[in-house]
């Protein structure tokens, strides 16, 4: 189950990251409620204006996110190479040049990403958030997916600190980074004064 919301964790950030990386993709998404009909003869309708710009989707994080899943696949890649220079752990033959160019292609669409996007707002903890998706995402794969490395020491203690730490991180900051997320709906305080 754990599995299944880190991957869907990786598709809505990518998703996001890909709307960020090509403005005209996302698609038209459907206002809160249909609009409203008066029955003939009540008078002519008057034409509404469109959404102001204060309801559009807040960015908030999406630098720090994307710089985050960056900096947490080096991180990654560094702590693997260092854990296989152990006796704990024991690569295992398989897609090894797959696995690196894997890597490389998300560390630097992640990068890109980051410089891309606006960074006013961004803070650590959307950084922490990237960076713990990502490790948890790619020990995952490479553990569970592609089979390159197991441990040979207490193996199911240490997969669950291996992958349960990411998981960890993200439990306990996701819920807070959302209550953080502003409101879609413009203040009423203006109207009501």
């Amino acid at each position: 189950m754990a599995c299944c919301a880190a991957i869907a964790l990786v598709i809505g950030v990518l998703r996001s990251a890909w709307f960020r990386v090509v403005p005209g993709a996302r698609p038209v998404e459907a206002g809160f409620a249909p609009p409203a009909r008066r029955p003939l003869g009540a008078g002519p309708l008057v034409a509404t204006a469109p959404p102001a710009a204060t309801l559009s989707r807040g960015r908030r994080g999406t630098a720090g996110l994307l710089a985050g899943i960056a900096a947490g696949t080096l991180l990654y890649a560094v702590a693997v190479a260092a854990l296989l220079a152990t006796p704990a752990t024991r690569a295992l033959d398989g897609a090894w040049s797959l696995r690196a160019t894997g890597l490389a292609v998300v560390a630097a669409a992640a990068t890109l990403g980051s410089l891309r996007t606006r960074q006013d707002g961004a803070d650590r903890s959307w950084a922490l958030a990237g960076a713990a998706a990502a490790w948890t995402e790619l020990g995952l794969v490479d553990m569970h997916v592609l089979g390159l490395f197991e441990f040979r020491t207490a193996p199911v203690l240490l997969d669950v600190l291996f992958h349960g730490s990411g998981l960890l991180v993200l439990a306990v900051l996701v819920p807070r980074l959302l209550r953080r997320r502003p409101s879609l709906h413009p203040s009423t305080k203006a109207a009501s004064a």
